[in-house]
């Protein structure tokens, strides 16, 4: 008569399934990745062994959801302390130096700017995230210009009057830009134009730098962007620069044709900087 013993798998060969099902790791929130890494090293607690297993048993079983950090709905963060909206990175936390009530009332607030942002119809993105307008824009504000200021993210402008709308760019594999590609407007006319971008710079470079141009003056406080801007003040700006509401129409159909095209495009390959740019 002989016996079978079925030996359950140690914590060093289910920390490895862990690892293997969430992308080495990096679909656990880190609080999580922690307690992987504890079990590895031997360093877990008895209660530190329970809570492994509920681990490992959510994300063997493929139940396995990041928690909400701190608490607030659809707000996750990743291992570099970047901060998620429903799956779109959005901010940046310093984690360490934040308490536990600093971090739940901080991302509360964040929470309360994408929820308003939502509401006016808008995707969430870090890119018009930390404009200042958007939080005073009422839920009936003109379309045209609730999708201009939202595509536009950051607007220049020149001595001689051209407003700068700038688009989204070639990059390469490694995500840095070779180009800066942007909308002028001066006198009613738009005109879509592009500049090199060294490497190592941003965009913001090869506008200032070489094109002459600075952060539109909003009447924002000085050394402060136009995202500091209050929404009155962006509208007195685009006014003056005679964005009506016909211009505005058009820059938002040239700006949602470059998304389109850009996220359909393939990143620039390193070196690739002198290949001819992509137009839409």
């Amino acid at each position: 008569m002989s016996t079978t013993t079925t030996n359950a798998p140690s914590l060093i060969e289910q920390s490895i399934e862990i690892l293997d099902r969430s992308r080495d790791g990096n679909d656990l929130e880190p609080s999580h990745l922690s307690l992987v890494q504890a079990a590895v090293n031997n360093h877990l607690t008895a209660r530190g062994v329970e809570a492994f297993h509920q681990l490992y048993d959510t994300v063997t079983s493929g139940q396995y959801a990041k928690p909400w950090l701190a608490g607030v709905e659809h707000v996750t963060r990743d291992h570099q302390g970047y901060v998620y909206w429903k799956g779109s990175r959005i901010e940046h936390f310093t984690f360490s130096v934040m308490t536990e009530n600093q971090l739940r009332a901080t991302t509360q607030r964040l929470a309360e700017r994408c929820r308003h942002i939502e509401a006016l119809g808008l995707p969430v993105c870090g890119r018009s995230y930390f404009n200042d307008w958007l939080q005073e824009m009422p839920l009936d504000f003109p379309q045209v210009y609730k999708e201009l200021l939202h595509l536009t993210g950051t607007p220049y402008e020149h001595d001689d009057g051209r407003a700068i709308f700038p688009m989204q760019g070639l990059t390469r594999e490694d995500g840095w830009p070779v180009e800066a590609r942007f909308l002028e407007v001066k006198d009613g006319a738009i005109t879509e134009q592009s500049l090199p971008v060294r490497l190592g710079d941003v965009e913001y470079h090869a506008l200032t730098g070489q094109h002459g141009c600075r952060l539109a003056r909003c009447g924002q406080a000085e050394h402060n962007g136009p995202g500091a801007a209050s929404l009155d003040q962006v509208l007195d700006w685009l006014r003056r620069h005679g964005i009506t509401q016909l211009i505005a129409q058009q820059l938002v159909e040239y700006l949602k044709a470059n998304l389109k095209a850009a996220d359909a495009a393939v990143p620039t390959p390193c070196g690739a900087a002198d290949q001819p740019t992509m137009r839409v």
